[in-house]
């Protein structure tokens, strides 16, 4: 996001996808390596995180504007958002699961010890993709795979 964002908390969650994780891997650097072997949930995955940014940028002006009285509802410090601020907060709740899965995957990214994260990618994606449709926040359309020219 290009505006200035504040407290840094909400600026960090803000940039979930690429704000720097353990060794330095963001969210968007760990699902290349995810994709690898779990080409499908990553894709799930992305498509949630495009959504999920693409509806943050639509309040870009609003979060510079408003940030620490959003920030303090997100983080129970107020009781219950403004009118003008609950969408944003229902928003910021559902990136936070975004949030936290990135520090799941870069962990993983950086020691690909252990399991794959796949249920907890799945848990999340599901959630987050329930939580935007309720938002209304329009799913990508794509135009199904490349045609093959001649």
């Amino acid at each position: 996001m290009a505006l200035e964002v504040e407290p840094p908390e909400l600026a960090r969650l803000v940039d979930f996808a690429e704000c720097a994780r353990v060794d330095g891997w963001s969210l968007r650097a760990a699902l290349v390596r995810y994709a690898q072997p779990e080409p499908e949930r990553a894709g799930l995955l992305l498509e949630v995180v495009r959504r999920a940014q693409g509806a943050l940028d639509r309040h870009a002006k609003l979060l510079q504007r408003d940030g620490p009285a959003i920030w303090a509802t997100v983080t129970d410090d107020s009781p219950s958002p403004a009118a003008s601020h609950r969408e944003v907060t229902a928003l910021l709740a559902a990136t936070v699961e975004l949030d936290e899965l990135g520090d799941r995957l870069a962990t993983w990214a950086v020691s690909r010890a252990g399991e794959r994260p796949a249920a907890d990618v799945d848990v999340v994606v599901t959630d987050v993709a329930n939580r935007l449709d309720a938002l209304g926040v329009p799913r990508e359309e794509g135009d199904g795979p490349p045609r093959r020219r001649g």
